[in-house]
């Protein structure tokens, strides 16, 4: 049926297209405003810009931090409740300095010593990484981080320590008995007779604490007579205080070893 005839007349054709096409037009353009008009009234309320905190000035950082000779001042205050033996109020003292300033390779080496002392070996290790990142020409740092990794049985990192803190300061009697218990603990043979030479060579008659060392040797080998005989002598060559300290050493702690060095005391008592 052709298309003016569907509409019908002129005036039916008017109602038709008004029925049909505007109306539907009308309604739908009502709808998409009533819509945008929701959407609009469901919006939050603009936020308030608030400017954002500024990190402080190197200035403002600069005034916090201990001036030089109070800083100097505090860390020898620290070092010597250390020294005195009062390790709680040693850690404390450490603590504040690397609070105030946190580029002193002195307050975290301090501090790390201290957290070895009181066994808190993980947060040892952290503290000495950083005094060790501040200072690579520090023995003392690399020895105490060796100190805190043998304790938590990290042998391999712990003689590595060692070595660099000896490579620092080839003459340290401790860090060099220290390493050589270390290499008997890690069965290292060839470290141990490496290290030995090494730590005898500049004054073979000065015997030190590596003979203490020398005397495990001697046991883990089985050659018990020669390791009681390296005992009593290393109990006449050390003081009191030095011999106790090194025979309480965990490289003691068997109980072959215990046997062996109450027959050496025995041996020696007049």
């Amino acid at each position: 049926m052709p298309i003016q005839n569907w509409f019908g007349s002129k005036t039916k054709r008017s109602e038709r297209i008004t029925v049909f096409v505007v109306l539907p037009l009308v309604s739908l353009a009502t709808l998409a405003c009533i819509w945008i008009l929701v959407r609009e009234a469901a919006k939050p309320p603009p936020r308030e810009v608030v400017p954002a905190i500024q990190s402080p000035s190197p200035r403002r950082t600069a005034e916090s931090a201990l001036e030089p000779a109070v800083l100097l001042r505090k860390l020898g205050e620290a070092e010597a409740l250390e020294r005195k033996g009062s390790f709680n109020a040693a850690e404390a003292a450490f603590e504040a300095i690397t609070a105030t300033n946190p580029e002193s390779d002195r307050g975290w080496g301090g501090l790390g010593r201290m957290l070895v002392v009181g066994k808190q070996y993980r947060e040892a290790v952290a503290a000495l990484d950083q005094a060790c990142r501040l200072n690579l020409m520090e023995a003392r740092h690399f020895a105490a981080r060796g100190a805190a990794r043998r304790a938590m049985n990290d042998l391999k990192h712990a003689i590595r320590d060692y070595r660099d803190a000896l490579s620092l300061d080839p003459k340290n009697a401790l860090t060099s008995n220290d390493l050589l218990f270390v290499a008997l603990e890690a069965n290292d043979t060839n470290l141990f007779e490496r290290t030995l030479e090494k730590v005898r060579e500049p004054n073979p008659g000065a015997e030190s604490g590596w003979v203490m060392a020398l005397a495990v040797s001697q046991m883990r080998t089985g050659n018990s007579a020669e390791a009681v005989g390296i005992l009593k002598r290393a109990s006449t060559l050390l003081s009191p205080g030095q011999y106790q300290e090194l025979i309480s050493d965990r490289i003691f702690a068997d109980k072959r070893s215990q046997d062996l060095i109450a027959k050496a005391g025995q041996d020696a008592a007049p």
